[in-house]
């Protein structure tokens, strides 16, 4: 038996007695009488996570509420001290957040666009071949100078080489003769609606590197206002096939040669920031564009201090900005926008003018506006009155008339039911129509406010609100529809050809209500062909006339457009944009 055998089977014998007498006491065991150590204040430190773990166990729930208290207090003390506020500045200096009620069409300027977000991106990002004046000069963009043949037809237009694409590649002729005959294929080969449209008989050629040629079919004095369109780059569309560039990520990711550049595109916001190549370098490195789907989604986000800038044309919708201080209110009136009510003279009832002369005379518009909580101004007319065109003399004015409105109707067999109080025909057949409309708050105020006021006068109104899709589809391409509240946007020039002429009747045309009459057509023609003013102003005093005397359409306000801006922030005088997205013009000198 080995010797390690032989001492396993001692202990095994060895008594329960002897075996506790072996085992030492432990160190831990509270001896009862004995006095407690002193703990020094080194060895209490040097256990401090377990001291502290026990002292919170034994005094919770109050140690923890006095803890987090503390610690609140100097957290609200640093967020409300100069330092933190001086480091949230710096952070915010160079970056201006603006928001907006709307959605992403395509950024790309080739294609045409209602929508107000791709008019704003594309201001930022691009540059116009040509500038058009308030009163409807050319002013010099990236074309330079300009000669203009003795018969209006041809247009010799040379370039300045010192503008550069975002990508630091410089803009060439080839880049404007790229995006002329591009968006003219599109137009006619592909119906797709482009800025070459109006430019598919005008043949375009490269007489030098610096200089291209425009030849007309006929004189047209809004040519200027139709080459006024924003250059895209050669380089970065040529190997796109044509047929694809509606789906190039172009339309996402846009490369301009304009102050700001994106970097960064979502369907909610959009990144912009300072060019490196424009020719002068933006005061504002970063823009951020907030998308909303709504008013009250805008207004969560003007409330919660997110935003330096909001815009819009509806002023009721942003009242709530008059409950700060720290913002400056702009407001513009945008003579370019026309809101009318449309009839189409395409239905049998409504072919009638005394009719629509009798619904003008029952349309009180001041107190229309007043009720709907419209900010604008009130029109009688297709042509602003600031236009060198207006003619006071000859704008036919239907102004509120209720006896007058009464004595037409009852000329057309309608006479007031006195217990019902409204119009009524031999057969008891009540007077009323059906007002189409696109769908949003300020629509709806105002179609509201119409039935309303028509129902005191006896003519019920209908209501028929729709999406965006089927007012387009469903009611504008097919002119399917009774009164129509639409709001079209006009050129700078007066020339309103493409929505009276009788040849624009039709879709995409926007004649939306029908209107024919041979002596307009003439007018019309002439004016455009014309490059004289005189001769101009008085075909457009007479359109005027012959267009308000047959009234297609209950004229009635320009919006006026409101921007809100944060104090601090500088920006450049907006009275006299024609256009919303024109704010963004001298966008490179605003600071913050």
């Amino acid at each position: 038996m080995t010797n390690s055998k032989q001492e396993e089977k001692k202990i095994q014998n060895k008594s329960m007695k002897e075996a506790f007498k072996s085992i030492l006491p432990s160190q831990n065991v509270i001896k009862v009488g004995a006095k407690k150590p002193k703990t020094a204040i080194r060895d209490w430190f040097w256990n401090y996570p377990l001291n502290l773990r026990q002292f919170f166990k034994e005094t919770a729930p109050l140690s923890f509420i006095v803890l987090f208290t503390i610690i609140g207090a100097f957290v609200f003390t640093y967020l409300t001290s100069s330092s933190f506020a001086s480091v949230m500045s710096q952070e915010r200096e160079d970056i201006f957040v603006e928001g907006s009620v709307g959605a992403i069409s395509s950024f790309n300027p080739i294609f045409t666009s209602q929508s107000n977000v791709d008019a704003d991106i594309r201001a930022l990002v691009f540059e116009k071949f040509i500038n058009i004046s308030k009163e409807g000069i050319p002013i010099k963009g990236i074309a330079q100078e300009w000669k203009v043949s003795s018969d209006g037809k041809t247009y010799d237009i040379t370039i300045s080489l010192d503008h550069k694409w975002q990508d630091g590649q410089p803009l060439t002729i080839d880049d404007v003769l790229f995006t002329f005959e591009v968006s003219k294929e599109l137009a006619s080969k592909y119906n797709h609606d482009t800025i070459g449209s109006p430019l598919v008989d005008v043949k375009i050629s490269k007489i030098s590197e610096t200089q291209l040629r425009f030849v007309l079919p006929e004189s047209n004095a809004t040519f200027f206002e139709a080459i006024a369109v924003y250059i895209v780059p050669k380089h970065k569309l040529e190997n796109t096939t044509v047929s694809n560039l509606p789906f190039d990520s172009f339309a996402k990711y846009p490369l301009g040669s304009g102050p700001y550049e994106v970097y960064r595109s979502e369907p909610n916001v959009v990144y912009l920031r300072a060019s490196q190549h424009f020719w002068v370098t933006p005061k504002i490195e970063t823009i951020v564009y907030r998308l909303y789907s709504n008013y009250d989604a805008l207004e969560a986000a003007f409330r919660n201090g997110m935003l330096d800038a909001i815009g819009s044309v509806d002023e009721f919708s942003m009242s709530y900005t008059d409950e700060y201080s720290g913002y400056v209110k702009n407001s513009v009136t945008l003579e370019s926008r026309l809101r009318m009510i449309f009839f189409n003279t395409r239905k049998e009832r409504l072919e009638n003018k005394e009719l629509r002369i009798a619904l003008n005379h029952l349309t009180q518009k001041e107190l229309l506006l007043e009720k709907a909580h419209i900010s604008g101004e009130v029109i009688n007319g297709p042509i602003s009155k600031s236009s060198w065109a207006y003619n006071e003399n000859n704008v036919i004015k239907y102004e509120y008339d209720k006896e007058k409105a009464q004595s037409i109707l009852q000329n057309l067999g309608y006479t007031k039911n006195d217990n019902s109080g409204y119009f009524e025909t031999n057969d008891k057949k009540i007077l009323s129509f059906t007002l189409s409309y696109y769908d949003n708050a300020l629509n709806e105020r105002i179609a509201l406010a119409l039935r309303n006021l028509w129902k005191e006068e006896g003519v019920v109104l209908n209501l028929e609100p729709l999406t965006y899709v089927q007012l387009t589809q469903e009611i504008v391409a097919t002119r399917d529809f009774e009164l129509l509240m639409y709001e079209v946007e006009t050129t700078i020039d007066p020339d309103q050809y493409n929505l009276w002429h009788s040849l624009k009747t039709n879709y995409p045309d926007l004649n939306l209500s029908g209107y024919t009459y041979e002596r307009v057509d003439i007018l019309l023609e002439e004016a455009r062909k014309s490059l004289k003013v005189d001769k101009r102003t008085f075909n457009y005093g007479l359109f005027q006339k012959y267009l308000t005397q047959d009234v297609p359409v209950i004229f009635l306000y320009h919006p006026n457009y409101i921007y809100v801006v944060r104090e601090g922030v500088s920006i450049s005088d907006i009275s006299n944009i024609i256009f919303p997205y024109q704010r963004f013009e001298n966008i490179a000198y605003w600071s913050k």
